[in-house]
């Protein structure tokens, strides 16, 4: 593939024919934008993924990631200072801890925000919907509760910009800077408010978790991953709804079963919209010795990215991979990453997902498409559907 179609922009737009051709190249593809190597067929990406001793956490600070959430960060670490930190993210994130609380956390807010849009007959779900909900609920339970919805978005939407800004858009860094001071002054109050009484905050539960009793993270060492926590955790539960629903409205069919039985399809469609159009497309990795991935020469302390999105499209894993099949055969993706970096909240976002696509789909009579606009998705590092217009009866 050559370096003019291999671009940001095209990236952006639309990875997913870039991939294809990756992969039916069997191509280790150096991406001169963010100076890495891609890989893109599942069992090259799992392979790699699955091997932390050659292909560790990248703490560089050329990457991206560095720019935006700051060094060390949980993606980032390895080791004891890693597995400690993960048993503070960890504690309240477990599937059996998810299970005690999720319906409270999460069925009110779907349904305040139902109850606002319904009248309309229609709406951006994305927008209107899906990204309000996800941004409410984890916002709670990272502590943000007074947080106004609108800048919670806003400061995924500057993160995810600043991860792919690969033609170095000052435009973009400013809009980055702007969030990120925001978000340095509101972990700020939370790190003082757990500090004088921990509490049951995921803020407070990386402040302590993992610590010698008595000791607290210094609040330097814990805002790098709670950018990542705000980056991933807001906006992917409800991108990933806003795919799965997406992905059914564009198959009535497949819309009319769910509808006519939400509670029973909601969770499969949910996962199969993780696979369809990963939220998270990209893991980062740096090589720690020289190795040879599919055929190709990767020096020591190259970066490598994992393409999650492309793995999950991949012909020899997945049947007709670019169709969104409510009824495909079950076969694990790669959409949360790998060990022991495999994503703290899958359990919530898989518990949060279900629930709202579940209402969403009982309280929308007739819910369809929009004709008059057309579905829109972007992005490549962090993908979306970005204007998901639906209409219903009222």
């Amino acid at each position: 593939m050559s370096a003019s179609e291999l671009t940001g922009e095209n990236l952006y737009r639309d990875p997913y024919p870039i991939y294809a051709r990756l992969r039916q190249e069997r191509e280790i593809a150096y991406f001169e934008g963010t100076k890495e190597y891609l890989v893109t067929r599942f069992e090259d990406c799992r392979a790699v993924g699955s091997n932390d001793r050659v292909f560790g956490p990248s703490g560089s600070p050329d990457r991206p990631e560095a720019r935006v959430m700051g060094m060390p960060n949980v993606l980032s670490m390895s080791g004891a200072d890693h597995t400690l930190l993960r048993e503070g993210i960890d504690e309240n994130l477990t599937a059996e801890a998810v299970r005690g609380y999720v319906e409270a956390l999460t069925r009110p807010v779907v349904r305040q925000f139902l109850t606002g849009v319904k009248p309309q007959g229609e709406a951006n779900l994305t927008t209107e919907l899906f990204e309000p909900i996800s941004v409410r609920c984890i916002g709670n339970v990272i502590g943000l509760t007074e947080t106004p919805n609108e800048t919670l978005v806003e400061w995924f939407h500057a993160m995810s910009a600043g991860l792919q800004n690969v033609n170095d858009d000052q435009s973009v860094w400013d809009r980055l800077d702007r969030a990120l001071a925001e978000i340095d002054g509101q972990l700020g109050s939370l790190y003082e408010r757990a500090l004088a009484k921990p509490d049951h905050t995921l803020m407070s539960h990386v402040m302590y978790g993992g610590m010698p009793d008595g000791q607290v993270r210094g609040f330097d060492d814990v805002v790098p991953t709670m950018k990542v926590i705000i980056l991933g955790g807001l906006q992917e539960p409800g991108h990933a709804a806003a795919n799965a629903c997406a992905g059914l409205l564009l198959n009535p069919e497949q819309a009319q079963v769910v509808a006519n039985a939400p509670k029973e399809h909601a969770l499969r469609a949910f996962d199969e919209g993780l696979r369809w159009i990963s939220p998270i497309g990209v893991t980062p990795r740096v090589t720690v010795e020289d190795v040879v991935v599919a055929d190709t020469h990767i020096p020591a302390g190259s970066s490598v990215a994992i393409v999650m999105a492309s793995a999950n499209r991949d012909e020899s894993r997945f049947e007709d991979p670019d169709r969104f099949d409510l009824f495909r055969r079950k076969r694990p993706h790669l959409s949360f990453g790998f060990r022991p970096h495999f994503c703290s909240g899958h359990a919530l976002s898989r518990a949060m997902g279900e629930i709202a696509l579940e209402e969403v789909f009982t309280q929308l009579p007739n819910l369809r498409l929009d004709g008059t606009r057309e579905v829109q998705a972007k992005g490549w590092r962090f993908r979306g559907v970005s204007d998901l217009p639906a209409t219903w009866d009222a």
